[in-house]
C-alpha cells in the first residue's frame, strides 16, 4: 500500500467524565478490561482478557481463553494524568501502516475532559476510504468512549 498524497483527517471523539484526571487516567489504562466491551470489540476468537503494560515499550494487547494473545498494539507514551498514546496495528497491519492512537486526559472543571485521537490514516492509502475502515472507526470509538468507557468512570 502507498502512503496518500493527500491528509486524512484523524478520527476524535471526547467525553467529559465526573472523576479527576489522575483517576480517569487510571480507569482507561489499569481497567481496561472492565469498560471494553470484549464481546463486541475483539480479534480473537472467545477473548477473555484485555489490558496494558503501563510503559513506553509496554504491549496493548487482547487474550483469548485459549491463551493466545493477540497484539493491538504498542505503548508510544505513558504520562499518567495527562496523556496515553499507543500505536494500533489491529486487522493485520504492517509496522510500516501502523495508525496512533493518542488520548489526552485534561481537568475540565470538577471532571475530567478525554480526548481519543486516532490518527495516520494516510499510511493506508486509497484502503482507508474504500472499505470505509476510517469511518467503522469513527463509529465504533464513539461506542467505548463516549459510552462504556464514560459509563464506568461515571459509575466508579
Amino acid at each position: 500500500m502507498t502512503i496518500s498524497e493527500f491528509p486524512v483527517p484523524p478520527v476524535v471523539k471526547a467525553v467529559v467524565v465526573r472523576v479527576p484526571p489522575a483517576r480517569a487516567f487510571e480507569f482507561f489504562t489499569r481497567d481496561l478490561a472492565k469498560w471494553w466491551p470484549l464481546a463486541q470489540f475483539h480479534t480473537a476468537p472467545n477473548p477473555v482478557d484485555c489490558m496494558i503494560e503501563p510503559r513506553v515499550g509496554g504491549r496493548v494487547f487482547e487474550r483469548a481463553g485459549d491463551g493466545l494473545e493477540t497484539l493491538w498494539g504498542t505503548v508510544i507514551a505513558y504520562e499518567p494524568p495527562s496523556r496515553f498514546a499507543f500505536s494500533w496495528i489491529v486487522g493485520g497491519l504492517s509496522p510500516d501502516e501502523a495508525q496512533l492512537v493518542d488520548i489526552s486526559f485534561t481537568p475540565d472543571g470538577t471532571g475530567t475532559r478525554v480526548e481519543l485521537t486516532h490518527s495516520g490514516w494516510e499510511k493506508l492509502g486509497d484502503a482507508a476510504a474504500a472499505n470505509s475502515l476510517r469511518e467503522r472507526y469513527d463509529r465504533g470509538w464513539a461506542t467505548l468512549i463516549e459510552r462504556c468507557f464514560a459509563d464506568y468512570a461515571n459509575a466508579s
